[in-house]
């Protein structure tokens, strides 16, 4: 567990897992822990005087540009679980938060790591984080999992299944769908009997394009490599432009 006298650095949200979070094996999904995550990571930016509604006041939104998660063991329904999670410094452009989720004996049984970016919202553009977020990111406790800068490759398949049209209650803040629905729609649509059966233990995401409201949502998968456990998933709009890739690991 972290310990540090910066407390403002660290945030730490008790969660308990309900009965629409579990899948039909009683345990978590995948994204119901990614929605952990960026639950306890909006309630720390809160906290600081950065978050998305912060920003906004100024002209600027965050978004998420990368995501990796990996798990360890899924909780149950009505498990107990703390998530902890920090900021960490990055090159200016990007940032990065680190993520625990525990159980109540403490041990660690998911982690997560973030990259985002600072968006001017009239200009679309990327812009430097300030100094004063800057500053609260945690240069001595390295990060959870590998500060990965690769490009995910995109899904070999030339078969591309409709499988959503997003509606309003997909959207964010930002009013494009939610980060956590990228998850869902990657890690929901197997096609073999074979990959039904396993359970997505590990993901990396990178988020490319926006979806909206009423988007139909396409996706693309290479089951390939099912024999391994790997696959990749891009997803794509009805205009057929990308907006995400990923590579998952199953077991």
């Amino acid at each position: 567990m972290i310990d540090s006298e910066e407390t403002n650095k660290y945030n730490t949200e008790l969660f308990r897992i309900r009965s629409y979070e579990v899948e039909n094996s009683g345990k978590a999904t995948l994204s119901s822990i990614c929605n952990y995550f960026q639950e306890a990571a909006g309630l720390h930016a809160q906290k600081l005087y950065f978050d998305i509604s912060d920003l906004m006041k100024k002209g600027m939104t965050w978004i998420l540009y990368r995501l990796h998660v990996q798990v360890i063991r899924f909780p149950k329904r009505w498990e107990e679980v703390r998530v902890t999670t920090w900021p960490s410094p990055g090159n200016g452009i990007r940032a990065f938060r680190d993520y625990e989720l525990r159980d109540i004996d403490n041990k660690r049984i998911a982690l997560g790591l973030s990259q985002w970016m600072m968006l001017d919202i009239k200009k679309k553009r990327p812009v430097k984080i300030p100094q004063e977020v800057m500053q609260f990111g945690d240069h001595n406790y390295g990060h959870v999992l590998p500060a990965d800068r690769s490009t995910i490759p995109q899904s070999e398949s030339k078969d591309l299944d409709f499988i959503a049209k997003t509606g309003q209650h997909d959207l964010d803040m930002n009013n494009h769908v939610n980060n956590v629905k990228f998850i869902d729609w990657s890690t929901g649509f197997m096609h073999s009997e074979e990959m039904k059966s396993k359970k997505c233990h590990e993901i990396q995401i990178q988020y490319t394009g926006e979806a909206k409201s009423r988007d139909k949502i396409l996706l693309a998968q290479n089951e390939s490599l099912k024999d391994s456990g790997v696959m990749y998933q891009s997803l794509y709009n009805k205009e057929r432009e990308l907006l995400s890739k990923a590579v998952t690991k199953w077991k």
